[in-house]
């Protein structure tokens, strides 16, 4: 990456200095690479409340909001300057809640014009969000935190006792019943708003002893979703990919046609999306059933952290360095509208600037 980074500077300031100087060998102009950004910083999530209204989030308290699909873009004032907004969940349009590190949430009623942070009673880093209606919310993260509301978030409780153990994502389907991923493979499940919580344990994540445990833990997992009450799929490190039709009861890791570290996976319509490192990009027609690795779909090295539909058709990925993907056709072709592409024009070295010069 800071290759890539410093191979783009390198190739705008020579753009510069030739315009300047009217550089010319063989006929040929080097332009000033024209590159879309809506910002350069991380982005680390994404949400489309539908077609038209989406919302990205990341370092820094970064909140960029478009009103018409993607074709234009509003910074919105967080109010945050240091760390990062993680996540989001949206009701609709207007009644969204989003949150980051040192416990942060922050609530809107009117699409992110204003954005009011709450009281959750912790300090802890954050990394997940699910409201299922405009009273009940759940947020989790560090330390075996997780908090609900009742209350739209307006007063938050703990739910869990401190522990040294990393929560990732949470999933709920209704009031009741939710899901929660975290490091060395941990998945719970509960059937009563988060009130208890029971471990659900993949075969393929067992360990014999405790000295296999600390040579060979089951990998981390970053993502949790259902589709319905019993069917849901989790991702994580090492390409892991694990699916259930029973509710949790039961989970099959399934063959993953990579090794990357997985992020996000996102069902709609039986078709699936998953985005990792170094630009992974896994696909599925088949309600998950089984994954293909896109390579060159997307043209990025970059790290993609979050995946969103808004319908079967229109979908929306996000990145480092400012990486805004967007399709119109369930992902079989992607646009870039931020970010690098190893496909741009300017990264491929013009003849005059290759080795050997070119003839006067």
């Amino acid at each position: 990456m800071k290759l890539y980074l410093k191979l783009f500077s390198v190739l705008v300031l020579i753009g510069v200095i030739c315009l300047s100087a009217g550089c010319k060998k063989s006929g040929q102009k080097f332009k000033v690479p024209e590159i879309k950004m809506i910002t350069s910083e991380n982005v680390h999530g994404v949400i489309a409340a539908d077609d038209d209204h989406i919302w990205i989030t990341g370092k820094y308290g970064i909140i960029y909001h478009s009103s018409d699909g993607g074709e234009t873009w509003e910074q919105q004032d967080s109010g945050i300057k240091e760390g990062i907004i993680v996540d989001g969940s949206f009701l609709d349009n207007k009644t969204g809640w989003v949150v980051g590190l040192n416990g942060t949430v922050l609530f809107t009623y009117n699409g992110g014009e204003i954005w009011t942070r709450q009281e959750t009673g912790t300090k802890r880093h954050l990394f997940s969000i699910c409201f299922v209606d405009r009273l009940n919310g759940w947020a989790i993260g560090e330390w075996n935190t997780v908090i609900h509301t009742s209350d739209g978030g307006k007063t938050w409780q703990r739910q869990t006792k401190e522990d040294d153990k990393i929560l990732n994502n949470v999933f709920f389907v209704d009031r009741d019943k939710g899901w929660i991923v975290g490091e060395r493979g941990l998945i719970r499940h509960t059937s009563d708003g988060g009130k208890t919580w029971i471990e659900q344990k993949p075969k393929a994540f067992v360990r014999n002893s405790f000295e296999e445990e600390i040579r060979n833990p089951a990998p981390a997992l970053f993502c949790v979703v259902f589709t319905d009450q019993n069917r849901g799929f989790v991702c994580g490190i090492d390409g892991t990919i694990g699916r259930t039709e029973n509710g949790g009861e039961s989970w099959d890791i399934l063959d993953s046609p990579t090794d990357l570290t997985l992020y996000t996976v996102f069902i709609k319509d039986k078709m699936g999306w998953i985005v990792g490192d170094k630009g992974a990009y896994l696909f599925s027609s088949d309600n998950g059933k089984t994954w293909e690795l896109k390579e060159g779909v997307i043209k990025t090295r970059f790290k993609l952290r979050d995946v969103f539909f808004s319908s079967p058709q229109k979908g929306w990925i996000v990145g480092a360095i400012g990486t805004v993907v967007h399709t119109e056709d369930g992902g079989m072709t992607w646009a870039f509208r931020s970010g690098l592409s190893y496909a741009m024009e300017f990264l491929k070295m013009p003849k005059v600037l290759e080795f050997g010069g070119g003839t006067e």
